[in-house]
């Protein structure tokens, strides 16, 4: 009997410890990245008559990918290397769009940059995308995009 009582307690302690396994949370993770070539005509798929910079999110919800893609990102000419980080606080998941140093030349392009969030929370979280950027070797960042889901 006391074999059972152990093998028991054993067996809810084992249960205990795998159900708590699964509620850690997940590590977002930037996946897809796609940055497009230079163009000087406003992107179709971006929100309509714009003709700077807009986000388009797509996301059906708890347990899948977040689709993000950023039209029109205002940079200089030539070959633009976008790096796309993701970091969390709190309940604020945060994508900074790492564009590098501007200002090196006479003219500017639009670049789109596509990406996708994976493990996403499943709790009621803040999406912030922010642009950074150096000017002069300093780094300065925008909020691109703010939006509670």
């Amino acid at each position: 009997m006391k074999n059972i009582r152990l093998l028991a307690a054993a067996t809810i302690i084992i249960a205990m410890l795998w159900a708590c396994e699964k509620d850690e949370p997940r590590t977002p993770f930037i996946s897809n990245i796609n940055t497009s070539d230079c163009h000087t005509d406003t992107d179709r798929l971006a929100a309509k008559d714009m003709s700077t910079d807009s986000i388009v999110v797509s996301w059906p919800g708890d347990g899948h990918p977040m689709q993000v893609a950023h039209y029109n990102i205002v940079l200089d000419c030539g070959e633009q290397h976008i790096t796309t980080t993701v970091e969390t606080s709190g309940n604020v998941v945060t994508v900074t769009e790492h564009v590098g140093e501007q200002g090196l030349t006479n003219c500017i392009c639009l670049y789109n940059n596509s990406f996708q969030i994976n493990d996403l929370p499943s709790r009621p979280f803040t999406l912030v995308v922010k642009v950074e950027s150096l000017f002069c070797g300093s780094p300065e960042s925008t909020i691109v995009y703010e939006h509670t889901f």
